[in-house]
């Protein structure tokens, strides 16, 4: 059984030669905060984060540090990092095994808040100590919808390692890796940036080996904390549910002009090419045509000489009445193919993926 550590989250690589700590989850102070906006994004109260930080008073200031809410554990998995709690199994072994959440939606919605905006948090302040980098994302604000997750866990294939020993790829696991990697790059550019479906117990995973496949776990819930207070198993996404997709991404665009949305999943269609397929909303004869420009300038970001990408267009419920300027599907892979199935286990080949999602975006917003 592996062991776990208690660590700050993002400094895990630095730390995990260090004994076991209690640090909480930390977050630096940006100009303009306040204590009630901190405490209501981290979900906790203002006299809790005066109690953790010692505060004298409600004065802060910018780059002041302050130790937000509750230690996060972090289990040191090689299909890992995970936090909060860890799966049962260590692989996914079987293409029908699959583990549920020991807790309610409330209380995954809780932990996937807090690991989220942790990580940004983080984010924010190393994006800050670079200087003159490069923002021509400043003004834009991106929803990545990280396809299926919670009871749908999309495609699960069977692989094959180096030595012809059974491996399985369940598609919402690797497909929410890329989009946390998606995020980052993102804000890096200076975008504001939202998750439609966010995870209480992982981020981004460097699985090594690459045989070590991420297990099927049902516990993912919508970015929303109304519909998570309910104790109903329909509470988490499913395929009867896309349209709370949707509701999230409007109610982060607010009417504003500059907003892209992007739902990103790995395909599972022997009928068609390997490779990337991008999809516009496409309604009986009735073309989008800002969500078509945008497929074909992220279709030209994620072709290669040896694979090229394709475009489609479709009538997509994720896509359809989505507010944004443009909104695109994007089967990263089809994994019907066994290289492609192969390519997606890799952490590198995920991080490739994500810097070329990346470039299609910063292609079009210019």
């Amino acid at each position: 059984m592996s062991h776990y550590r208690i660590v700050p989250i993002l400094l895990c690589a630095l730390l995990l030669s260090a004994p076991a700590t209690g640090l909480s989850p930390t977050y630096e102070v940006q100009r303009g905060d306040s204590l009630w906006e901190i405490a209501k994004r981290f979900r906790t109260s203002v006299e809790q984060i005066r109690k953790i930080n010692g505060l004298k008073s409600y004065h802060i200031y910018p780059r002041q540090r302050l130790q937000i809410g509750t230690k996060i554990r972090e289990f040191l998995l090689s299909n890992g990092p995970y936090y909060h709690t860890r799966p049962s199994r260590d692989v996914q072994d079987k293409r029908d095994y699959s583990e549920g959440s020991s807790g309610t939606p409330e209380r995954d919605f809780g932990r996937a808040r807090s690991l989220l905006d942790t990580h940004r948090s983080e984010l924010r302040a190393r994006f800050a100590r670079t200087k003159g980098r490069r923002q021509p994302l400043r003004s834009w604000r991106i929803v990545i919808d990280p396809g299926h997750g919670g009871r749908d866990p999309g495609a699960i294939v069977s692989n094959l390692d180096g030595e012809d020993q059974d491996v399985h790829v369940v598609e919402d696991e690797y497909v929410y890796d890329i989009a946390v990697r998606v995020l980052e790059h993102l804000m890096r550019y200076g975008a504001s940036v939202e998750m439609t479906v966010i995870s209480p117990n992982h981020l981004r995973r460097d699985n090594t080996p690459a045989l070590d496949t991420f297990v099927n776990e049902q516990n993912e819930v919508y970015n929303d904390a109304r519909m998570s207070r309910s104790t109903k198993t329909t509470a988490r996404p499913g395929s009867n549910n896309i349209e709370q997709r949707v509701r999230i991404a409007n109610a982060f665009f607010g009417g504003r002009s500059k907003t892209l949305f992007l739902s990103l999943h790995a395909d599972n269609s022997p009928g068609r090419p390997k490779g990337p397929l991008v999809i516009y909303q496409q309604r009986g004869g009735r073309e989008d045509g800002a969500s078509k420009k945008f497929a074909e300038v992220m279709s030209r970001a994620l072709d290669s000489p040896t694979v090229p990408a394709q475009i489609g267009g479709r009538n997509m419920a994720v896509l359809r009445g989505n507010r944004a300027r443009a909104e695109v599907l994007v089967e990263i892979r089809n994994v019907s193919f066994v290289g492609d199935a192969w390519a997606l286990r890799f952490h590198e080949t995920r991080e490739e993926d994500a810097e070329r999602i990346v470039r299609g975006v910063l292609d079009y917003a210019g």
